[in-house]
Parts: structure tokens; C-alpha cells; sequence
């Protein structure tokens, strides 16, 4: 076989053509992964960001939380330890409403009271336990959470007692009136 300087000159050529095409397809796949890489890092970034925006929102949510708890938390009567005379008012009260006594005479209230003062700690703790429905023995602050929330009605908490007077801050009612009154 016999190579010419023209077959030299045109496999020269066809080698710089094609040194030139793979050139260009490795420019063309660079730019195209340069591209998908930026597309990347934007989609990246923008989720980055979305995320970063949810977890400000739960930050200032759990922030607001964190003050309605201490506020909460701030509440003279839930957070006081519940003395003796709290514990047995609120007993009392429980009493009254677990029996549907909203009308209960005075000498009732005072023989519930004497019977639930005649009460030792450990028993009374573990009766406002038992009413609360909460396990004995009961943590001070759960109690003191519980008893807060046992509204005591204007009649059981005066701690005056009960006088058995009537109400005469009104007229009376025309079936109250006497027979000589107008």
C-alpha cells in the first residue's frame, strides 16, 4: 500500500474535522450539565427558602404558644399551692354538684363543711383526687390545675358562711308580701 502525501493531508483533515466535532458535542454536553447543575441549585435554593419560611411561621407560632403558656402559667389561683381551706371549699363544691344540691340549706352546707374539715390531708387529697378524677397520689401542680378549674358558686364561696336571712336588697315578690302591704 502506498500512502500519498494527499491521503496524509486528507486523513490530517478528516482527524482535525472530527477532533473539532467531538470538541464541540463536549461543549455542548459541558454547557447542558452547567445548566442542569444551576437548575439544581436554583430548585435548591427556592426549596431552601419555602422551608426556611415554614420553619420561621412554627418559630413565631411556637414563641406564641410558649407566651399564652406562661400567661397561662401566671394565673394566682392555678399557680398557688392550694392551702387547706381552698382544698375543702372546693370539695365542698364538687360535693354539691355531684349531688344537685344548687339550693342547699345552710345547716346542709355547714354539716358538709364540718364533715369534709374533720377530714385529714392525706383523706382529703385523695377524695378531691377521687372527684377529679385524677390518680392518687396527685401531683401538687396537677391539683392546683384541676381545683382552678372548679368554679365555685357565689353562695359556697363567701367565706363568711351563711346568714339565713332573706334577700332584702329588693321589694318583695307580691306572694311575699304580707296581707296588710300594697
Amino acid at each position: 500500500m502506498v500512502v500519498t502525501l494527499a491521503d496524509d493531508v486528507d486523513a490530517e483533515r478528516r482527524f482535525e474535522e472530527e477532533k473539532a466535532r467531538i470538541e464541540a458535542r463536549y461543549r455542548e454536553v459541558l454547557k447542558s450539565s452547567v445548566e442542569f447543575e444551576k437548575r439544581i441549585r436554583d430548585r435548591w435554593r427556592h426549596k431552601n427558602r419555602e422551608k426556611n419560611g415554614r420553619i420561621a411561621g412554627l418559630e413565631a407560632r411556637i414563641a406564641e404558644l410558649e407566651s399564652e403558656l406562661i400567661t397561662l402559667k401566671t394565673d394566682p389561683e392555678e399557680d398557688a399551692v392550694a392551702d387547706r381551706g381552698t382544698k375543702e371549699r372546693k370539695l365542698v363544691t364538687l360535693m354539691v354538684n355531684d349531688m344537685g344540691m344548687v339550693d342547699t340549706k345552710e345547716t346542709e352546707m355547714v354539716k358538709m363543711e364540718e364533715e369534709v374539715h374533720g377530714l385529714s390531708d392525706e383523706e382529703l387529697d385523695r377524695m378531691l383526687a377521687s372527684r377529679l378524677d385524677l390518680p392518687y397520689p396527685v401531683d401538687a401542680e396537677v391539683m392546683d390545675r384541676s381545683l382552678a378549674r372548679v368554679e365555685e358558686p357565689e353562695r359556697l364561696s363567701q367565706s363568711e358562711g351563711y346568714t339565713g336571712a332573706p334577700d332584702m336588697s329588693h321589694e318583695p315578690r307580691p306572694d311575699e308580701r304580707t296581707p296588710g302591704e300594697s
